[in-house]
């Protein structure tokens, strides 16, 4: 069976910590390209449903205000088409089930509501009920539409955390864990190759070191000692 030497541990560590950030580095580089389209993504979707559902509660007042004036007929008609265009846009902002579901209730109540709008009378209470409950309806729109930015923050927030762990861990507890490791096996390594060449001084300083097949060997551990970094003690130095 093969042992396991410090150098295979050594190579294996710092492969690990390399490996690990090769993964992390471009799931972090994603994630902060994703934080970088923040604000277009609320512009573009959350503030723009917002802005719809507001649109379409300003076309009901609209259209009871228009009904009353002098060319109503055709204000009435020009506002449900508007109603219309801002429930179209604000199906293709949904973010959540409950924006849907509010949006699905809203459309199956208006267009029957609106039909019989343009031909009722004006003080029809019964019309102005159903007109009422529209903007209820759009009411509780606006109020998933809030709802929903607030859990696009929350999501926002869980991600951030997730990205800062992700950091924290690939960034500081791996490479540090590993440089822990190599530490200590160096160090257990330093302290055996020190004792290494104390052992191969007090053998080259005796009379069997004299041979032609112990010196040779003498010679190349001393060598070998030297490249690793523990060169032969300087009698300079030692006096």
């Amino acid at each position: 069976m093969t042992n396991v030497t410090v150098i295979t541990k050594v190579r294996f560590l710092a492969g690990l910590a390399a490996f690990i950030l090769l993964i992390a580095s471009p799931l972090l580089a994603l994630g902060f390209l994703q934080y970088g389209n923040i604000p277009s993504d609320l512009k573009d979707e959350q503030l723009a449903a917002i802005k719809y559902a507001q649109g379409l509660d300003a076309a009901l007042y609209q259209m009871e205000w228009g009904r009353l004036q002098p060319d109503g007929v055709q204000i009435v008609v020009d506002q449900q088409r508007r109603f219309a265009d801002y429930l179209d846009s604000a199906a293709g902002h949904v973010y959540t089930t409950e924006q849907r579901a509010k949006l699905d209730a809203l459309a199956q109540a208006a267009k029957p509501t609106l039909d019989a709008y343009r031909h009722a009378d004006p003080h029809d209470v019964v019309i102005a009920a159903k007109m009422l409950d529209l903007h209820t309806k759009v009411t509780d729109l606006e109020n998933a539409d809030e709802g929903a930015l607030d859990q696009y923050a929350d999501a926002v927030k869980a991600r951030g955390r997730q990205l800062a762990a992700l950091a924290v861990v690939a960034g500081v507890l791996i490479p540090m864990t590993c440089f822990a490791l190599l530490w200590g096996l160096t160090s257990n390594a330093r302290t055996d190759l020190r004792a290494m060449r104390t052992g191969l001084e007090s053998i080259a300083e005796s009379p069997a070191a004299k041979e032609t097949s112990v010196a040779r060997v003498v010679t190349g551990l001393d060598q070998a000692l030297a490249r690793l970094g523990f060169p032969k003690p300087n009698p300079m130095l030692a006096e």
